[in-house]
């Protein structure tokens, strides 16, 4: 098997609303999908899910793509393989830059899904020697808004099935809001990402247990190892990290230094599906729930994150919401549509949509 070409399609998706977090405010999603085409025709897509302006990762989508073109793309042209974890090993050299890379790996992975005639699920699941579920419960993330609006959105997700709701904060005042949320809602399953918003405070761990939260999310800075871990001593809620995890490494140490209890899985921040899979293997030797979260993705993206998130070893819901949750219209067919909370698994080969260039 061999890379013979590789192109880069820009698209930009108009989102319904405008999604807030502390990092931006997103209105358009810009992306790139990566096309690999190997010596006998056949094609493999991957999304960069770089954003355009570097406040949520320190790479852009127009940086990403210079390294793609003038610096990835030679060392996996013309190369030899068997393995999609081959390819992968060839852009070791370059340090870093790893929403680029994920871009050409999860690519790869979709190509050699489709050379074993395939859907990228099944994949997935025999590499890493385990099984895969063919609907997958997905949960909902939701941008910073007034309490009016953000019970609204409540009441939408819960009719929808979600099986997942996640609130998004900016600061230690912010969750007043989410108390007065608990209060409306006292028996919906919430979650909270800080988006490493929050500042120590004596009565931190006191109000956030009283939240009744299934996890918080990056609590403080990336930086603020030993203030998470001290925080995770007192309280009796999940913190979860997703920001801080950019590699396999990361996830194993702020497990074993009891900086949190729950990994986010972002395949992309990782490197995608080639390291994805070792952190599964790092799950099943450190014991530590996984759940695999997103980033505003489009199609294709959405898509290889639903084959990872089949695997049985995800234990939450991931943040995978239907196509229409963000936007009116994708570049990728068929588009992923909600039914009973859960997303259906593309069965075709690959990662099972067709981009429309």
């Amino acid at each position: 098997m061999k890379i013979v070409k590789v192109r880069l399609h820009p698209v930009s998706l108009q989102l319904k609303q405008p999604f807030v977090s502390s990092h931006e405010t997103l209105t358009t999603r810009e992306l790139t999908v990566v096309g690999l085409e190997d010596e006998i025709g056949m094609h493999g897509y991957g999304e960069l899910e770089a954003f355009s302006r570097p406040f949520y990762t320190s790479e852009m989508q127009v940086t990403a793509r210079w390294i793609i073109t003038e610096v990835l793309a030679d060392l996996v042209t013309d190369r030899e393989f068997d393995q999609p974890e081959e390819l992968y090993r060839r852009m070791d050299p370059v340090k870093d830059n790893q929403l680029a890379k994920a871009a050409v790996d999860s690519a790869v992975w979709d190509l050699y899904a489709k050379r074993q005639g395939q859907p990228l699920a099944q994949v997935l699941a025999t590499s890493a020697q385990t099984t895969w579920q063919p609907d997958v419960p997905v949960g909902i993330s939701v941008g910073i808004q007034s309490l009016a609006q953000t019970c609204q959105s409540v009441r939408q997700a819960q009719a929808a099935n979600y099986g997942r709701i996640k609130l998004k904060v900016h600061g230690n005042t912010d969750l007043k809001r989410i108390a007065a949320v608990r209060k409306a809602f006292p028996t919906t399953k919430l979650c909270v990402d800080a988006n490493g918003s929050l500042t120590p405070a004596a009565a931190l761990a006191t109000e956030i247990d009283a939240l009744g939260l299934t996890m918080l999310e990056d609590p403080f800075a990336r930086n603020a190892q030993q203030a998470t871990a001290n925080l995770q001593s007192q309280l009796q809620t999940d913190l979860c990290y997703d920001e801080p995890i950019e590699s396999v490494a990361d996830a194993v140490r702020a497990i074993r230094a009891g900086e949190r209890r729950i990994i986010s899985m972002k395949s992309s921040v990782l490197g995608d599906l080639t390291p994805a899979l070792q952190l599964v293997a790092a799950h099943r030797t450190e014991g530590f729930p996984l759940w695999c979260g997103g980033m505003v993705e489009g199609g294709v993206g959405r898509a290889t994150n639903l084959a990872l998130a089949s695997l049985a070893e995800f234990a939450f819901p991931g943040d995978l919401s239907a196509t229409d949750r963000y936007f009116a219209y994708d570049y990728a067919q068929p588009e992923f549509q909600l039914r009973a909370g859960q997303l259906q698994v593309p069965r075709f080969s690959g990662n099972g949509v067709i981009p429309q260039f």
